[in-house]
């Protein structure tokens, strides 16, 4: 079963496929097989054996090496008839969305004065960076990828309006900005730019190079000390200004008597979702919003069928 393991895992790497932990899971059943079952073809009631096993009794943790297992099964039953493909979700499924932290409007104020605070001793403009950097992210919800990869040119003045990059599985977008934050971004650009006028960059980090991703989540992780977290995560993400923002306008727009299925779907193409249902997240994780959104409905549904006696 090694041998298969290993030949299965280059044949899936040769197409682009890291594998880091599932290959090392791959082979650690592969010899768990060869001990407890040697010469014998692959069958459901072996990977079970294998995938319940400890260090943790966490049924995510086992379902996970279930799923690892199925792909390679396929790859078995090709060479080997006898060979089990084991169901899917048997155990479980593996992706499990935990809710995330939502400021409150005070939380981002008190974050926002602590980044004006920051130390300037690495360069002068790192407090005027994080604090723009994060106040546009909690009044856009825009990823923390498409924020350091913006450009100086990237800010239109004049339509009022940020072209931002292509991340993850989004094309690039043009997305509309209030005023107020048109007005904030130019000041932080026009004081940038005075700073570092050679470089791309719009949130300059030092000598005015990008900033980076693990710079940006350890500096966060300094502002929000002493916020407590109110969703199922011990600490505060970058990503939770993300849906923080979403989640509050879904929480606005339910509360109001007008549909909102318009709003949601220009909040996808605004926060750069090719399909709906990720924007569904940030509703489901509102339970007061899907309350209001539920008898905004059935008073809908009551009025379209009420029929005058």
């Amino acid at each position: 079963m090694l041998t298969k393991a290993k030949r299965y895992l280059a044949h899936r790497r040769k197409m682009g496929f890291a594998l880091a932990v599932e290959g090392d899971l791959l082979l650690d059943f592969a010899r768990f097989a060869d001990r407890v079952a040697p010469r014998q073809a692959l069958t459901t009631a072996l990977v079970l054996q294998w995938a319940s096993r400890p260090p943790t009794t966490q049924r995510i943790y086992h379902a996970a090496r279930y799923a690892v297992v199925r792909g390679f099964a396929r790859y078995c039953a090709a060479l080997q008839p006898q060979t089990e493909v084991p169901p899917p979700l048997f155990l479980g499924s593996v992706f499990k969305r935990r809710t995330p932290h939502i400021f409150s409007t005070e939380e981002i104020r008190v974050i926002l004065r602590r980044a004006e605070a920051l130390s300037a001793r690495v360069t002068p403009l790192r407090p005027r960076t994080y604090a723009a950097l994060i106040a546009l992210a909690a009044c856009t919800g825009l990823r923390r990828c498409e924020l350091i990869r913006l450009g100086v040119d990237d800010l239109d003045v004049a339509a009022g309006c940020l072209k931002v990059p292509r991340s993850k599985f989004s094309p690039p977008r043009v997305i509309p900005l209030h005023p107020t934050t048109v007005r904030a971004l130019q000041r932080y650009r026009q004081i940038r730019l005075r700073t570092y006028p050679m470089t791309n960059p719009f949130f300059a980090g030092q000598k005015g190079r990008p900033l980076q991703g693990v710079s940006v989540d350890w500096t966060l992780r300094k502002l929000v000390r002493g916020i407590i977290p109110n969703g199922d995560r011990p600490s505060v993400r970058f990503v939770d200004l993300r849906h923080s923002f979403a989640t509050h306008l879904v929480a606005h727009w339910s509360r109001q008597r007008r549909p909102i299925s318009h709003h949601l779907l220009l909040l996808a193409r605004y926060l750069g979702h090719q399909n709906f249902r990720s924007t569904w997240w940030y509703v489901s994780c509102d339970p007061d919003s899907l309350a209001a959104a539920s008898a905004q409905f059935q008073s809908y549904h009551a009025q379209r069928h009420h029929t005058p006696s």
